[in-house]
């Protein structure tokens, strides 16, 4: 856990609080710099988004487990939980999830409407935004993190994938931490299914691990910074006036009765 500085109090408290009510209530796009007043480019319409988060996590963030350490011997212990799953249909499902990164097929179906460029273009937009403005590379470079299938020189439930990320850093989770952002804001948006969104969030994130791609710490350590980025959102001008077109437009969806309200 963290240690909150003099004079940052409140804003650690917050933050604390926030990581600790969003875990209880659970039982994705490349990285691209997009620089504030340009636009990034989705299904080939020009979408502009809004500033980067002025927090990104790194400041809070503590170091992975220590090989040595009772944590440590946690992640082992999910690790083993998920080779436990292999063959059922919840290693089919991570298989899946792991196969989409910014794919909302899934995530449409908690929030109770279809989320495409055409269907609902103020709800799509957002979420393009809010994946290309988080980054978890600051932290991952710092400490370059093997994932479990490399540590285990083991196999995961998506092979294909294998060489591309063998080289690359497991702490944090950018899946974990994109999916949460997500789902904590489609959240917001419809608050009548937030527990199917969240459920279906924090899912998400527990695929990784039990795909061998990641650890549960660094899945853990993607949803926290996932709350401190939607966090700074708000605190953004232009992150809360897509938030508003995107509530304008939700609602206009259930007027029309094209939101399924009912898990």
């Amino acid at each position: 856990m963290f240690k909150c500085e003099k004079g940052r109090k409140a804003i650690c408290m917050m933050i604390t609080a926030l990581a600790a009510v969003f875990l209880c209530t659970a039982a994705v796009a490349r990285d691209v710099k997009v620089m504030p007043g340009h636009t990034a480019k989705a299904d080939s319409k020009e979408i502009s988004c809004f500033a980067e988060p002025d927090s990104d996590g790194y400041a809070v963030l503590p170091p992975p487990p220590a090989f040595d350490s009772v944590s440590f011997m946690h992640d082992k212990a999910m690790y083993e939980e998920g080779l436990s799953l292999k063959g059922t249909e919840r290693e089919r499902q991570a298989a899946l999830d792991a196969g989409r990164y910014y794919k909302l097929g899934s995530l449409s179906k908690a929030f109770g409407t279809d989320i495409t460029p055409e269907k609902t273009p103020e709800i799509y937009a957002l979420l393009h935004c809010v994946g290309k403005k988080i980054s978890d590379h600051r932290v991952k470079n710092l400490y370059k993190r093997a994932r479990p299938y490399v540590f285990y020189n083991a196999h995961t439930c998506l092979p294909d994938a294998e060489n591309k990320l063998r080289n690359t850093s497991s702490y944090p989770s950018g899946h974990s931490m994109r999916g949460w952002s997500m789902s904590l804001i489609l959240s917001e948006i419809n608050p009548a299914r937030k527990e199917a969104i969240l459920r279906h969030g924090y899912e998400y994130g527990q695929s990784r691990v039990i795909c061998g791609y990641h650890w549960q710490s660094d899945v853990d350590a993607g949803r926290l910074m996932a709350a401190i980025a939607v966090s700074a959102f708000h605190a953004d001008p232009g992150f809360m006036k897509r938030l508003r077109k995107a509530k304008d437009e939700f609602a206009e969806l259930v007027k029309n009765g094209k939101v399924r309200q009912q898990p």
